[in-house]
């Protein structure tokens, strides 16, 4: 398997410069300066035709026009990118509200084919 990681991870930066170093694997907890976000490492499904690679990125803020911005960026950075001679696409995205934390999360999961 190929390692998404880094490229991902650079390209998310350059396009969301307040993100960089905020952008990380792993569990987060209340001291967590928001904006940040979690992502997943890139898994390979084998499929008839050879395999399909996804990983989710989750955008969390306490305020959610921040989320929804952060949201249409980080799309607009990866779709259509090209990774290691495939390319990044955007496939769905869903949203949650944690008022225990008064946070707004948007996860968004992208295939590269």
């Amino acid at each position: 398997m190929t390692d998404f990681k880094i490229e991902i991870l650079h390209l998310l930066e350059t396009a969301l410069p307040e993100m960089e170093q905020r952008i990380q694997a792993g569990a987060v907890d209340e001291r967590t300066a928001t904006p940040f976000a979690v992502y997943t490492v890139p898994e390979e499904t084998p499929v008839r035709t050879g395999y399909v690679t996804t990983f989710e990125i989750t955008f969390y803020d306490n305020r959610y026009a921040s989320v929804e911005q952060l949201r249409h960026r980080a799309i607009a950075a990866l779709e259509g990118a090209k990774i290691d001679g495939k390319y990044c696409r955007y496939k769905s995205s869903s949203t949650e509200y944690f008022p225990d934390c008064d946070l707004h999360s948007v996860t968004l999961l992208f295939r590269i084919v």
